[in-house]
């Protein structure tokens, strides 16, 4: 007996000993979007309005959903982004216009119309263990600042096929559909913009007055 307390009275020591002891830092892995590759330039200047979502896409977490399982957000634990989804998003939007998409502290009297963008999904999908894909979404409009009228709006859902069933997949895949995604939005207002400002019906004639 009195040798079993003597060898719980070593045990104990260490084992408050390990539990003082700090825990390992896991390294964090961190990736961002690289830039866009400028689109035609828009004819007419105009304001990027800051960009709307949900909660969810205004943090640094990166997100996947499990959909043959719960079908629920989760973020990465060792994995990161640079920046938020809307944030990254904004710096994709303004490379892919090629100069005439103003931020805030620009647009001063220039712009007569902004560009109004909502993200909807940000986000890397699992259909199963082995298999993902990035799925992005967005609501946007082009709308006249003066009279704040809505001139045209559209939306888009993209899904793009990730090459590994990880974060980096996710990544890689979430960047080439961000400036997808971007080219298709400056298409958009470049075709809105076609029609001369000479008619006074058109798009461009509300955003160049």
């Amino acid at each position: 007996m009195r040798r079993g307390i003597l060898l719980l009275g070593f045990i104990l020591p260490g084992l408050m000993l390990a539990g003082c002891a700090p825990p390992e830092r896991r390294e964090i892995a961190v990736f961002g979007l690289a830039p866009a590759q400028p689109a035609k330039n828009l004819p007419v200047a105009m304001l990027l309005a800051p960009i709307g979502a949900a909660p969810a896409y205004m943090s640094k977490d990166m997100l996947y959903r499990l959909s043959y399982a719960d079908n629920q957000l989760h973020s990465y634990g060792s994995s990161k982004w640079n920046a938020s989804p809307i944030t990254m998003l904004n710096s994709v939007m303004h490379q892919a216009a090629g100069g005439n998409l103003l931020a805030l502290d620009q647009s001063n009297q220039l712009a007569r119309c902004s560009l109004r963008i909502e993200l909807t999904a940000f986000e890397q999908v699992f259909t199963d263990a082995q298999n993902s894909h990035a799925e992005l979404g967005m609501h946007y409009s082009l709308m006249q600042l003066r009279n704040q009228r809505i001139l045209e709006s559209g939306k888009l859902r993209l899904d793009m096929p990730a090459q590994t069933a990880d974060a980096n997949g996710g990544a890689i895949a979430l960047e080439k559909a961000s400036h997808q995604a971007a080219s298709q939005v400056i298409e958009w207002l470049n075709h809105l913009l076609a029609t001369p400002a000479s008619n006074a019906n058109s798009i461009r004639a509300a955003c160049e007055r």
